[in-house]
This record gives C-alpha cells, structure tokens and sequence, in this order.
C-alpha cells in the first residue's frame, strides 16, 4: 500500500506483539503512531522501531492510510475519538484482527472513510490473511501483504460471521470433543501420551477425509454401527463419567442432524402425495 503521505497507526493493547510487528512493507512506511498518550505512543513506536509517537490524532490527518490496532471493547471509542479529530473522507482504514465487519454502522464509515478489516488465519504463521471491506482497499492490502510474500483471501460481504464461526468450530468447540475422546482412552487403560497421539491420528485420517470427499467421508452406516458397540454397554460410559456420556449421545445426536439428507423439494412432493 505505496502512499506518497506516511501511513498513520493508532494502537491499543498489545500492539508491538500483534502481525503489525513483523510487516516489514507497512513499518517502512509508517508515520504518526498514536496512543492513549503521549508516553504509550512513544512506546509502541519505540517497540515496532518505526514510525514517532504523537499526542493528538490531528498528527494523522495528513495520512492518506490509517491502520487501527485495538481491543474490541475499546474499538468504537478509538473510532469514534479519530472521526471527531480529522476528516475522513476519501481515507484508508485498515481494523486489524477485528471481530466485527467493515459494514457495521460507525463513525468512520458515517465520515465516509474506505473501510476494511484485515485478520490473520490461525495456524498459518502470518502467511495468510483474510480480508473484507472495501474494494479499493483490499486490492491495496493484497499488494501490500504481496510485498512480503503473503497471501490475501478476500471473504464474501457481510461473510465475517460464517468465518468467525469456522475458526470457532474448528478450535473451541472442537476441544471438547478432543478431550472427550482422549480421556475415554486413559479410561480404558490407555497412557495419556498414547492416548492422545490416537486421536490426533483419528482426527488427521478423519480431516483428510473430510478433504477428499466432503460430506460424503461421513459413511452412515459405519457411525451407525460404531453408535450400536458403545450402545449395547452405555452404563459403563455413564458410571466412569456422566459427563462424556452426555458428550457421546449429545455428538451422536448432533452428528445424525448435521448429516442428514436435505428434504429436496422432489422428495416434499412424494411426502404430501403419500400423506394425501
């Protein structure tokens, strides 16, 4: 993202560890690096080794691009605190590792700034990135991260939640599950070390699966017949832990509806025909 003006930086709550730290194509054209004062800008310019600290935000009002790094409780006062300092028509924001989407309502959009989010994918050693927002924005971002040869993957309009929700799948709530399996091995006798490096297998042979075949590596009657071995002897899972045989039955159910076949409107009309 080439400016002929410094890029600004406004930074909250652990900037100097975040991806901005180690964006060598952004740090060498920053500018104005504010903070809550004086002494934390300083700080956090001293820390990244690039840019000066300022006290006020007026300082960024020559920026053509501003990078917003900051806690989601604090974002909307950040936000809200720059819109009120300069204008911000026709200028760059960057929100960087975000939870919201660029097109919520705020006061940088209501000041008719470009608006993009930028996040890091977990896992990936800042190789990769998903953007969204506006246009112009991320074709920016895209060169930008290019120049340190990282990838951009641009995500669908208003699609944020529907990526928030598969990092969360893939890592919270999966964790559970994880556990459950593991301490149901140490049950049977398994070594803790043995026992997890068996479901770590399972889960790999299971996510390659999942790679080649989509939804068709669930095999009904394999999970059926899986579901009937625990099934015939629950009380012994219920009588170890009556928490992992909520958590079986609980899969087990949620498994069943997620993979069920969807009613397609053919099959509706055999239904009503039947039911006539």
């Amino acid at each position: 993202m080439k400016s002929r003006k410094p890029t600004g930086l406004v930074g909250a709550g652990g900037v100097n560890q975040s991806f901005l730290a180690r964006m060598p194509a952004l740090l060498e054209q920053l500018g104005p690096v504010k903070g809550s004062s004086l002494k934390v800008s300083r700080r956090i310019a001293n820390g990244l080794r690039a840019g000066s600290g300022v006290a006020e935000y007026t300082a960024l009002e020559p920026c053509d691009v501003i990078w917003i790094y900051a806690p989601e409780s604090v974002l909307d006062c950040v936000t809200a605190q720059l819109a009120s300092a300069i204008p911000l028509s026709g200028k760059i924001v960057v929100l960087c590792d975000a939870l919201r989407d660029s097109l919520r309502p705020s006061p940088l959009r209501m000041a008719g700034a470009r608006v993009a989010t930028l996040n890091c994918v977990p896992e990936s050693h800042e190789r990769k990135f998903v953007g969204e927002g506006h246009p112009m924005v991320l074709t920016e971002l895209r060169k930008l991260l290019a120049e340190d040869r990282r990838k951009l993957f641009e995500l669908r309009p208003a699609a944020k939640p529907l990526y928030l929700a598969g990092v969360h799948l893939g890592s919270y709530l999966l964790l559970p599950w994880i556990a459950g399996a593991a301490e149901s091995l140490r049950a049977a006798g398994l070594p803790r070390t043995e026992a997890v490096n068996t479901v770590e297998a399972l889960g790999i042979r299971a996510l390659r699966a999942y790679g080649k075949a989509g939804s068709r590596a669930w095999n009904r009657a394999d999970a059926e017949r899986s579901d009937r071995a625990v099934a015939n002897d629950f009380e012994t899972l219920r009588l170890t832990d009556t928490r992992l045989a909520a958590l079986f039955t609980e899969g087990n159910e949620r498994m069943l509806r997620y993979f069920a076949k969807p009613v397609t409107r053919a099959r509706l009309k055999v239904l009503a025909q039947r039911s006539g």
